[in-house]
Protein backbone atom coordinates (compact mmCIF):
# COMPACT_ATOMS: atom_id res chain seq x y z
CA UNK A 1 0.00 0.00 0.00
CA UNK A 2 2.81 2.47 0.65
CA UNK A 3 4.74 1.74 -2.10
CA UNK A 4 2.13 1.84 -4.66
CA UNK A 5 0.75 5.74 -3.12
CA UNK A 6 4.74 6.67 -3.51
CA UNK A 7 4.64 5.31 -6.85
CA UNK A 8 1.28 6.96 -7.45
CA UNK A 9 2.63 10.43 -5.76
CA UNK A 10 6.23 10.72 -6.70
CA UNK A 11 6.26 8.44 -10.55
CA UNK A 12 8.13 5.13 -11.66
CA UNK A 13 11.13 7.56 -12.92
CA UNK A 14 11.48 9.25 -9.52
CA UNK A 15 11.15 5.90 -7.19
CA UNK A 16 13.81 4.29 -9.96
CA UNK A 17 16.19 6.65 -9.71
CA UNK A 18 16.22 6.76 -5.56
CA UNK A 19 16.43 2.76 -5.76
CA UNK A 20 19.23 3.31 -8.55
CA UNK A 21 20.79 6.02 -5.78
CA UNK A 22 20.66 3.57 -2.81
CA UNK A 23 22.64 0.66 -4.93
CA UNK A 24 25.44 3.08 -6.21
CA UNK A 25 25.82 4.53 -2.90
CA UNK A 26 25.69 0.75 -1.12
CA UNK A 27 28.69 -0.25 -4.09
CA UNK A 28 30.69 3.06 -3.14
CA UNK A 29 31.49 2.43 0.29
CA UNK A 30 32.46 -1.61 -0.31
CA UNK A 31 34.28 -0.24 -3.10
CA UNK A 32 36.35 2.49 -0.59
CA UNK A 33 36.75 -0.38 2.13
CA UNK A 34 38.19 -2.74 -0.48
CA UNK A 35 40.49 0.03 -2.40
CA UNK A 36 41.85 0.87 1.30
CA UNK A 37 42.36 -2.25 2.07
CA UNK A 38 44.53 -3.31 -0.41
CA UNK A 39 46.19 -0.37 0.07
CA UNK A 40 47.75 -0.48 3.22
CA UNK A 41 45.17 -1.10 5.88
CA UNK A 42 46.71 -2.68 9.00
CA UNK A 43 43.69 -4.07 10.18
CA UNK A 44 43.28 -8.32 9.89
CA UNK A 45 39.80 -8.57 7.84
CA UNK A 46 39.67 -12.26 9.78
CA UNK A 47 40.14 -10.97 12.79
CA UNK A 48 38.87 -7.71 12.63
CA UNK A 49 35.47 -7.50 10.96
CA UNK A 50 33.60 -5.79 13.61
CA UNK A 51 35.58 -2.89 12.58
CA UNK A 52 34.82 -3.35 9.03
CA UNK A 53 30.93 -3.57 9.09
CA UNK A 54 31.41 -0.34 11.57
CA UNK A 55 33.49 1.56 8.35
CA UNK A 56 30.66 0.75 6.15
CA UNK A 57 28.06 1.83 8.21
CA UNK A 58 29.83 5.05 9.31
CA UNK A 59 29.61 6.00 5.15
CA UNK A 60 26.52 4.00 4.02
CA UNK A 61 24.37 6.15 7.25
CA UNK A 62 25.24 9.45 5.16
CA UNK A 63 22.68 8.16 2.68
CA UNK A 64 19.51 9.46 4.09
CA UNK A 65 21.30 12.76 3.90
CA UNK A 66 22.99 12.15 0.74
CA UNK A 67 18.91 11.74 -0.79
CA UNK A 68 18.60 15.23 0.77
CA UNK A 69 21.19 17.00 -0.52
CA UNK A 70 20.20 15.50 -3.78
CA UNK A 71 16.56 16.50 -3.55
CA UNK A 72 17.54 20.21 -2.22
CA UNK A 73 19.92 20.19 -6.22
CA UNK A 74 16.94 19.45 -7.79
CA UNK A 75 18.46 15.52 -8.81
CA UNK A 76 14.68 14.23 -8.69
CA UNK A 77 13.33 16.68 -11.44
CA UNK A 78 12.81 15.56 -14.79
CA UNK A 79 14.23 18.58 -16.80
CA UNK A 80 17.39 17.96 -14.71
CA UNK A 81 18.06 13.74 -14.60
CA UNK A 82 17.38 13.51 -18.16
CA UNK A 83 20.40 16.02 -19.20
CA UNK A 84 24.10 14.44 -18.71
CA UNK A 85 26.34 17.43 -18.08
CA UNK A 86 23.94 19.12 -15.78
CA UNK A 87 23.31 15.90 -13.39
CA UNK A 88 26.89 15.47 -13.26
CA UNK A 89 27.93 18.92 -12.38
CA UNK A 90 25.15 18.87 -9.45
CA UNK A 91 26.24 15.19 -8.48
CA UNK A 92 29.57 16.83 -7.89
CA UNK A 93 28.19 19.56 -5.61
CA UNK A 94 26.04 17.67 -3.75
CA UNK A 95 28.89 15.22 -2.88
CA UNK A 96 31.09 17.88 -1.82
CA UNK A 97 28.49 19.22 0.72
CA UNK A 98 27.81 15.08 1.91
CA UNK A 99 32.02 14.96 1.93
CA UNK A 100 31.98 18.25 4.09
CA UNK A 101 29.40 17.05 6.66
CA UNK A 102 30.88 13.64 7.03
CA UNK A 103 34.66 15.31 7.82
CA UNK A 104 32.69 17.29 10.56
CA UNK A 105 31.04 14.29 12.01
CA UNK A 106 34.36 12.12 11.89
CA UNK A 107 35.95 15.09 13.35
CA UNK A 108 33.81 14.66 16.77
CA UNK A 109 33.86 11.15 16.61
CA UNK A 110 37.57 10.15 16.78
CA UNK A 111 37.32 6.63 17.58
CA UNK A 112 40.70 4.69 17.09
CA UNK A 113 38.17 1.97 14.93
CA UNK A 114 37.49 4.21 12.69
CA UNK A 115 41.05 5.51 11.87
CA UNK A 116 42.20 6.32 8.28
CA UNK A 117 39.13 8.00 7.67
CA UNK A 118 39.80 10.62 5.94
CA UNK A 119 41.10 8.18 2.91
CA UNK A 120 37.91 6.13 3.57
CA UNK A 121 35.86 9.20 2.74
CA UNK A 122 38.09 10.33 0.14
CA UNK A 123 37.77 6.76 -2.02
CA UNK A 124 34.11 6.88 -0.70
CA UNK A 125 33.59 10.21 -2.61
CA UNK A 126 35.03 9.37 -5.61
CA UNK A 127 33.56 5.85 -6.04
CA UNK A 128 29.83 7.28 -5.35
CA UNK A 129 30.90 10.12 -8.08
CA UNK A 130 31.78 7.56 -10.55
CA UNK A 131 29.00 5.01 -9.81
CA UNK A 132 26.54 7.33 -9.55
CA UNK A 133 27.34 9.19 -12.87
CA UNK A 134 27.13 5.52 -14.43
CA UNK A 135 23.87 4.13 -13.20
CA UNK A 136 21.72 8.12 -13.42
CA UNK A 137 23.59 9.34 -16.90
CA UNK A 138 24.10 5.73 -18.84
CA UNK A 139 22.14 3.21 -17.34
CA UNK A 140 19.29 5.19 -16.21
CA UNK A 141 18.92 7.82 -18.87
CA UNK A 142 20.01 5.68 -21.71
CA UNK A 143 18.26 2.46 -20.94
CA UNK A 144 15.76 2.52 -18.08
CA UNK A 145 13.94 6.22 -18.78
CA UNK A 146 12.43 5.14 -22.13
CA UNK A 147 10.50 2.13 -20.92
CA UNK A 148 9.81 3.62 -17.72
CA UNK A 149 8.33 6.45 -19.02
CA UNK A 150 6.17 4.51 -21.58
CA UNK A 151 4.98 2.38 -18.64
CA UNK A 152 2.83 5.20 -16.57
CA UNK A 153 2.86 8.87 -18.25
CA UNK A 154 2.16 11.15 -15.57
CA UNK A 155 -1.72 12.08 -16.13
CA UNK A 156 -2.32 15.79 -15.30
CA UNK A 157 -5.32 18.05 -14.70
CA UNK A 158 -4.34 21.28 -15.87
CA UNK A 159 -6.63 24.17 -14.84
CA UNK A 160 -6.42 27.46 -16.96
CA UNK A 161 -5.41 28.46 -20.34
CA UNK A 162 -2.48 30.91 -19.13
CA UNK A 163 0.68 31.09 -21.63
CA UNK A 164 2.03 28.44 -19.22
CA UNK A 165 -0.69 26.58 -19.46
CA UNK A 166 -0.66 25.90 -23.25
CA UNK A 167 3.03 25.44 -23.37
CA UNK A 168 2.09 22.50 -21.21
CA UNK A 169 -0.57 21.12 -23.47
CA UNK A 170 2.04 21.90 -26.61
CA UNK A 171 3.99 19.97 -25.08
CA UNK A 172 2.02 17.01 -24.72
CA UNK A 173 0.61 17.09 -27.88
CA UNK A 174 3.96 17.09 -28.95
CA UNK A 175 4.48 12.84 -29.18
CA UNK A 176 8.07 13.14 -28.08
CA UNK A 177 8.53 11.24 -25.10
CA UNK A 178 7.68 12.96 -22.27
CA UNK A 179 6.85 12.38 -18.61
CA UNK A 180 3.18 13.59 -18.10
CA UNK A 181 0.27 13.87 -20.83
CA UNK A 182 -2.67 15.86 -20.29
CA UNK A 183 -5.44 14.78 -19.57
CA UNK A 184 -8.16 17.63 -19.08
CA UNK A 185 -8.05 21.26 -19.11
CA UNK A 186 -10.22 23.41 -17.24
CA UNK A 187 -11.83 26.51 -19.24
CA UNK A 188 -13.77 28.77 -17.78
CA UNK A 189 -13.91 31.07 -20.98
CA UNK A 190 -14.84 28.23 -23.52
CA UNK A 191 -12.05 28.48 -26.20
CA UNK A 192 -13.02 26.43 -28.41
CA UNK A 193 -9.45 26.14 -29.58
CA UNK A 194 -8.67 23.62 -27.18
CA UNK A 195 -10.95 21.52 -28.50
CA UNK A 196 -8.35 19.92 -31.20
CA UNK A 197 -5.60 19.68 -28.16
CA UNK A 198 -6.80 15.93 -27.57
CA UNK A 199 -7.56 16.79 -23.98
CA UNK A 200 -10.83 16.64 -22.47
CA UNK A 201 -12.03 20.69 -22.01
CA UNK A 202 -14.32 21.10 -19.20
CA UNK A 203 -16.16 24.47 -18.16
CA UNK A 204 -16.66 24.11 -14.79
CA UNK A 205 -14.04 22.59 -11.73
CA UNK A 206 -14.73 18.60 -10.96
CA UNK A 207 -15.01 17.44 -7.82
CA UNK A 208 -11.70 16.00 -7.33
CA UNK A 209 -12.66 13.30 -5.21
CA UNK A 210 -14.53 12.20 -7.73
CA UNK A 211 -12.73 13.32 -11.04
CA UNK A 212 -9.43 12.05 -9.89
CA UNK A 213 -9.88 8.24 -9.33
CA UNK A 214 -11.94 8.36 -12.15
CA UNK A 215 -9.68 9.53 -14.85
CA UNK A 216 -6.81 8.11 -12.93
CA UNK A 217 -5.45 12.13 -11.97
CA UNK A 218 -1.69 12.16 -11.09
CA UNK A 219 -0.95 15.65 -10.47
CA UNK A 220 -2.94 18.92 -10.43
CA UNK A 221 -1.41 22.21 -12.43
CA UNK A 222 -2.89 25.55 -11.38
CA UNK A 223 -2.71 28.05 -14.63
CA UNK A 224 -5.56 30.01 -13.80
CA UNK A 225 -4.81 33.66 -12.92
CA UNK A 226 -8.78 34.59 -12.91
CA UNK A 227 -10.42 32.06 -10.49
CA UNK A 228 -11.11 33.30 -7.10
CA UNK A 229 -8.99 32.80 -3.84
CA UNK A 230 -11.83 30.61 -2.46
CA UNK A 231 -11.48 27.88 -5.49
CA UNK A 232 -7.70 28.03 -5.15
CA UNK A 233 -8.09 27.21 -1.51
CA UNK A 234 -10.72 24.48 -2.07
CA UNK A 235 -8.39 22.82 -4.60
CA UNK A 236 -5.58 22.64 -2.88
CA UNK A 237 -7.62 21.10 0.29
CA UNK A 238 -9.52 18.35 -2.17
CA UNK A 239 -5.74 18.03 -3.60
CA UNK A 240 -4.61 17.64 -0.22
CA UNK A 241 -7.24 15.42 1.21
CA UNK A 242 -7.01 12.65 -2.12
CA UNK A 243 -2.80 13.09 -1.68
CA UNK A 244 -2.51 14.11 -5.11
CA UNK A 245 0.38 16.62 -6.00
CA UNK A 246 -0.66 20.29 -6.78
CA UNK A 247 1.66 22.96 -8.58
CA UNK A 248 0.34 26.16 -8.74
CA UNK A 249 1.39 28.70 -11.73
CA UNK A 250 -1.22 31.21 -11.29
CA UNK A 251 -0.28 34.79 -10.37
CA UNK A 252 -2.11 33.85 -6.84
CA UNK A 253 1.10 32.38 -5.47
CA UNK A 254 3.21 34.79 -7.37
CA UNK A 255 4.64 36.23 -3.90
CA UNK A 256 5.58 32.67 -3.00
CA UNK A 257 7.40 31.83 -6.70
CA UNK A 258 9.37 35.64 -6.05
CA UNK A 259 9.99 35.64 -2.51
CA UNK A 260 10.16 31.94 -1.53
CA UNK A 261 11.11 29.25 -3.93
CA UNK A 262 13.04 30.42 -7.13
CA UNK A 263 13.18 26.20 -8.24
CA UNK A 264 11.72 25.31 -11.68
CA UNK A 265 8.38 23.33 -12.29
CA UNK A 266 8.86 19.75 -13.11
CA UNK A 267 7.53 20.32 -16.66
CA UNK A 268 8.53 24.14 -17.55
CA UNK A 269 11.16 26.53 -17.53
CA UNK A 270 9.02 28.77 -14.72
CA UNK A 271 8.94 28.78 -11.13
CA UNK A 272 5.78 27.18 -9.31
CA UNK A 273 4.71 26.74 -5.53
CA UNK A 274 4.11 22.66 -4.93
CA UNK A 275 2.01 21.76 -1.80
CA UNK A 276 3.78 18.59 -0.57
CA UNK A 277 1.13 18.17 2.12
CA UNK A 278 3.25 18.93 5.15
CA UNK A 279 0.34 19.63 7.05
CA UNK A 280 0.04 15.63 8.11
CA UNK A 281 2.76 14.36 8.68
CA UNK A 282 4.58 13.22 11.70
CA UNK A 283 6.79 15.95 12.17
CA UNK A 284 4.02 18.81 12.00
CA UNK A 285 1.82 16.67 14.18
CA UNK A 286 4.41 15.32 16.90
CA UNK A 287 7.91 16.14 16.80
CA UNK A 288 7.34 20.17 15.52
CA UNK A 289 5.32 20.20 19.26
CA UNK A 290 8.74 18.41 21.07
CA UNK A 291 10.93 21.00 19.51
CA UNK A 292 8.76 23.71 20.13
CA UNK A 293 9.09 23.43 23.95
CA UNK A 294 12.57 22.66 23.59
CA UNK A 295 13.50 25.46 21.50
CA UNK A 296 11.07 28.14 24.04
CA UNK A 297 12.81 26.90 27.20
CA UNK A 298 16.66 27.23 25.86
CA UNK A 299 15.53 30.59 24.21
CA UNK A 300 14.75 31.81 27.33
CA UNK A 301 17.29 30.45 29.06
CA UNK A 302 19.58 32.00 26.90
CA UNK A 303 17.69 35.59 26.25
CA UNK A 304 16.82 35.80 30.45
CA UNK A 305 19.61 39.03 30.35
CA UNK A 306 18.41 40.52 27.39
CA UNK A 307 14.62 40.29 28.84
CA UNK A 308 15.82 41.47 32.31
CA UNK A 309 17.54 44.45 30.50
CA UNK A 310 14.26 45.46 27.87
CA UNK A 311 12.06 44.98 31.34
CA UNK A 312 14.11 47.75 33.30
CA UNK A 313 13.99 50.20 30.32
CA UNK A 314 10.58 50.01 29.80
CA UNK A 315 9.27 50.55 33.29
CA UNK A 316 11.72 53.47 33.46
CA UNK A 317 10.81 54.62 30.37
CA UNK A 318 6.98 55.11 30.65
CA UNK A 319 4.39 54.40 33.19
CA UNK A 320 2.28 51.20 32.67
CA UNK A 321 2.79 47.75 33.38
CA UNK A 322 5.70 45.75 31.93
CA UNK A 323 3.60 43.34 29.83
CA UNK A 324 0.86 44.00 27.34
CA UNK A 325 -2.00 41.27 27.32
CA UNK A 326 -3.98 40.85 24.70
CA UNK A 327 -6.78 38.06 23.58
CA UNK A 328 -6.54 37.14 20.03
CA UNK A 329 -7.50 34.21 17.79
CA UNK A 330 -5.45 30.57 17.54
CA UNK A 331 -5.53 27.52 15.80
CA UNK A 332 -9.05 26.80 15.41
CA UNK A 333 -10.40 29.93 15.76
CA UNK A 334 -9.50 29.50 19.76
CA UNK A 335 -9.34 32.61 21.77
CA UNK A 336 -6.06 32.48 23.92
CA UNK A 337 -4.44 35.33 25.81
CA UNK A 338 -0.92 36.27 24.43
CA UNK A 339 1.82 38.50 25.95
CA UNK A 340 4.21 41.26 24.91
CA UNK A 341 6.69 43.76 25.87
CA UNK A 342 4.33 47.03 26.50
CA UNK A 343 5.16 49.23 23.31
CA UNK A 344 2.38 52.02 23.92
CA UNK A 345 1.64 54.50 26.12
CA UNK A 346 -1.14 53.89 28.51
CA UNK A 347 -4.26 55.51 27.87
CA UNK A 348 -5.00 56.39 24.21
CA UNK A 349 -7.56 54.49 22.00
CA UNK A 350 -6.90 52.14 18.97
CA UNK A 351 -9.35 53.43 16.37
CA UNK A 352 -6.66 55.10 14.22
CA UNK A 353 -5.09 51.06 14.43
CA UNK A 354 -8.65 49.32 14.17
CA UNK A 355 -9.13 51.49 10.54
CA UNK A 356 -5.44 50.97 9.69
CA UNK A 357 -5.95 47.42 9.62
CA UNK A 358 -9.82 47.18 8.46
CA UNK A 359 -8.56 48.84 5.21
CA UNK A 360 -5.88 46.46 4.79
CA UNK A 361 -8.11 43.47 5.24
CA UNK A 362 -11.05 45.09 2.74
CA UNK A 363 -8.84 45.87 0.11
CA UNK A 364 -6.69 42.91 -0.01
CA UNK A 365 -3.53 43.92 -2.52
CA UNK A 366 -2.41 47.15 -0.98
CA UNK A 367 0.91 46.89 1.28
CA UNK A 368 0.26 46.30 4.71
CA UNK A 369 2.70 48.78 6.33
CA UNK A 370 3.17 50.08 9.13
CA UNK A 371 0.87 52.66 10.79
CA UNK A 372 3.67 55.63 10.46
CA UNK A 373 4.66 57.99 13.41
CA UNK A 374 1.88 56.26 15.92
CA UNK A 375 1.41 58.47 18.42
CA UNK A 376 0.73 55.44 21.00
CA UNK A 377 4.19 54.11 20.71
CA UNK A 378 6.91 55.09 22.45
CA UNK A 379 10.52 55.78 22.01
CA UNK A 380 11.72 52.27 23.60
CA UNK A 381 8.61 50.64 22.10
CA UNK A 382 9.68 51.76 18.59
CA UNK A 383 13.14 50.11 18.68
CA UNK A 384 11.76 46.80 20.48
CA UNK A 385 9.13 47.04 17.48
CA UNK A 386 11.57 47.49 14.85
CA UNK A 387 13.31 44.63 15.79
CA UNK A 388 10.76 42.31 16.95
CA UNK A 389 11.77 41.83 20.58
CA UNK A 390 8.49 42.97 21.46
CA UNK A 391 7.47 39.52 20.69
CA UNK A 392 9.60 37.92 22.75
CA UNK A 393 7.36 36.96 26.05
CA UNK A 394 5.45 34.77 24.10
CA UNK A 395 8.09 32.23 24.30
CA UNK A 396 5.50 31.38 27.42
CA UNK A 397 2.66 30.90 25.01
CA UNK A 398 5.01 28.58 22.90
CA UNK A 399 5.54 26.17 26.18
CA UNK A 400 1.53 26.52 27.22
CA UNK A 401 1.11 25.17 23.48
CA UNK A 402 -1.32 28.07 21.90
CA UNK A 403 1.41 29.00 19.81
CA UNK A 404 4.35 27.67 18.10
CA UNK A 405 8.15 28.84 17.27
CA UNK A 406 7.39 29.11 13.55
CA UNK A 407 3.75 29.36 11.58
CA UNK A 408 1.14 31.77 10.78
CA UNK A 409 0.73 35.16 13.54
CA UNK A 410 -2.07 35.10 15.21
CA UNK A 411 -4.93 38.07 15.08
CA UNK A 412 -7.32 39.86 16.84
CA UNK A 413 -10.89 38.93 17.11
CA UNK A 414 -12.22 42.36 15.55
CA UNK A 415 -9.75 41.57 12.27
CA UNK A 416 -10.92 38.01 12.16
CA UNK A 417 -14.54 38.93 11.81
CA UNK A 418 -13.78 40.97 8.87
CA UNK A 419 -11.70 37.78 7.37
CA UNK A 420 -13.36 36.37 4.35
CA UNK A 421 -13.50 32.57 5.07
CA UNK A 422 -10.29 31.50 2.70
CA UNK A 423 -8.49 33.84 4.95
CA UNK A 424 -9.33 31.29 7.68
CA UNK A 425 -7.35 28.82 6.59
CA UNK A 426 -4.44 30.34 7.87
CA UNK A 427 -5.97 28.85 11.35
CA UNK A 428 -5.61 25.69 10.74
CA UNK A 429 -2.35 25.54 12.51
CA UNK A 430 -0.47 26.60 16.05
CA UNK A 431 0.22 30.40 15.19
CA UNK A 432 3.47 31.35 15.49
CA UNK A 433 6.41 33.72 17.19
CA UNK A 434 7.65 34.06 13.45
CA UNK A 435 6.89 32.56 9.87
CA UNK A 436 7.31 32.80 5.77
CA UNK A 437 5.43 36.20 5.87
CA UNK A 438 7.86 37.76 8.44
CA UNK A 439 10.98 36.95 6.65
CA UNK A 440 9.74 37.18 2.99
CA UNK A 441 9.04 40.70 3.29
CA UNK A 442 7.16 41.37 6.40
CA UNK A 443 5.16 45.31 6.24
CA UNK A 444 5.73 45.24 2.11
CA UNK A 445 3.63 42.25 1.32
CA UNK A 446 -0.01 42.68 0.85
CA UNK A 447 -2.81 41.62 3.42
CA UNK A 448 -4.24 38.53 0.42
CA UNK A 449 0.03 37.57 0.30
CA UNK A 450 0.32 37.25 3.70
CA UNK A 451 -2.17 35.13 4.00
CA UNK A 452 -0.80 32.90 0.72
CA UNK A 453 2.72 32.96 2.15
CA UNK A 454 0.85 31.04 5.77
CA UNK A 455 -1.13 28.61 3.57
CA UNK A 456 1.87 27.76 1.31
CA UNK A 457 3.76 27.26 4.87
CA UNK A 458 0.63 25.64 6.25
CA UNK A 459 0.86 23.04 3.29
CA UNK A 460 4.75 22.70 3.03
CA UNK A 461 5.56 22.37 7.14
CA UNK A 462 9.08 20.75 7.49
CA UNK A 463 12.06 20.74 9.42
CA UNK A 464 14.11 22.33 6.74
CA UNK A 465 11.52 25.16 6.05
CA UNK A 466 11.88 25.75 10.25
CA UNK A 467 14.87 25.64 10.41
CA UNK A 468 15.51 28.01 6.96
CA UNK A 469 12.72 30.52 8.58
CA UNK A 470 14.16 30.10 11.77
CA UNK A 471 17.68 31.10 10.62
CA UNK A 472 16.32 34.12 8.30
CA UNK A 473 14.40 35.62 11.21
CA UNK A 474 17.62 35.96 13.00
CA UNK A 475 18.85 38.43 10.10
CA UNK A 476 15.07 40.31 9.95
CA UNK A 477 15.86 40.86 14.14
CA UNK A 478 19.38 41.91 13.68
CA UNK A 479 18.43 44.29 10.62
CA UNK A 480 15.14 45.56 11.59
CA UNK A 481 14.37 45.31 7.78
CA UNK A 482 10.34 45.87 7.38
CA UNK A 483 9.41 46.34 11.24
CA UNK A 484 8.62 49.42 13.04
Amino acid sequence: MIFASTIRRHGWPKVTLVLLDWVAITLAAIAALVLHYFTGDTYDVEHSLGEYVLRIATLYASFPLLILIFRQHLLYKFKVYSTGVMQFAQLSRALLINALILIAVLFFIREDIIQHSRTNLFLFIFSALLFLSFFRIVLFRKLLLPAITGIEVRRILLVGTSEEARELLAESMSGRTRPYEVVAVVDRNGNSSLNDSGAMVISAMPLLKEFVPEHNIHEIVVAENDLPYEDVIRLIAEAREGGIPIHLLSDHFKVVQERVTKSTSEFLNVTAASISHGLHGFYASYLKRVIDILGAAICILLLSPLLLTIGCAIIFGSKGPLFFQTEVIGQGGKIFRWYKFRTMRMGIKDEIHREHVSEHIRIGSRPTGKLENDPRVTAIGRWLRKHSLDELPQLWNVLTGDMSLVGPRPCLPYEYEQYASWHKERFMVRPGMTGLWQVSGRSSVSFNDMVILDLYYIHNISPWLDWAIALRTIGVVLTGKGGG
